[in-house]
């Protein structure tokens, strides 16, 4: 089996486990639309960020699709998904013909995004630095920033540049935490952060100029 065709199959695996889950829970129609629209932008940072790292771009992108699957099924949705998803993933993963290596590879990427514990004993590699990196960056994406501050739109204006500011101070308490391993990965993260708090920060400004000016 080509590339191109496995990847065709991986993709149409996380389709299927995502409608079914849509299927039998249709009041998580949201939050599944939201799931498929970060795999798809975690792919596109996994992609980059492995060529630039010179990691296994294969590796990394069928990891990156895979890697919510857990939450693509309604499986789990804590800190346990990683691990959950590797082990949906991995009779699949061999049903396609990949190498045991990489096969363990995918796995333990997929199991050691969330917080960098997999639950099996692998080496760090390099691939799995990719992923979790990919997420964090679009975990950290202005349409993040919407879905936080998108419950308070109607509230009154100081109230919403309240939760502007929580947002930030939550942001600034996230950064100090987030553990984003490679040297391609910092920079977008540092790029999306920069992003995120400059739009922030000037919603608060700009409350302030929502005033009656002295003449």
């Amino acid at each position: 089996m080509n590339k191109k065709r496995r990847l065709e199959r991986v993709v149409n695996f996380v389709r299927k486990k995502r409608d079914k889950a849509l299927k039998n829970n249709p009041e998580l129609a949201g939050f599944l639309a939201y799931r498929w629209q970060h795999t798809l932008r975690v792919t596109q940072h996994g992609k980059r960020l492995a060529k630039e790292e010179g990691a296994d771009v294969e590796t990394v992108v069928v990891a990156c699709l895979l890697h919510d699957i857990a939450k693509l099924s309604n499986k789990a949705n804590g800190l346990d998904h990683g691990r959950v998803g590797a082990k949906i993933a991995r009779p699949f993963l061999q049903e396609l013909g990949y190498a045991k290596k990489d096969v363990e590879n995918i796995c333990f990427s997929i199991a050691r995004h969330v917080d960098g514990k997999a639950g099996f004993e692998h080496p760090l590699t390099l691939e799995a630095q990719v992923v979790s990196d990919a997420d964090k960056i679009d975990r950290f994406s202005n349409y993040r920033i919407l879905q936080a501050l998108e419950k308070n739109i109607g509230e009154e204006y100081d109230d919403f540049i309240r939760s502007v500011e929580s947002q930030l101070a939550r942001l600034d308490r996230e950064v100090k935490i987030a553990f984003v391993q490679t040297k391609s990965g910092k920079k977008a993260f540092n790029e999306q952060i920069a992003l995120q708090r400059a739009y922030l920060e000037r919603l608060i400004v700009e409350r302030k100029m929502t005033i009656l000016p002295e003449l």
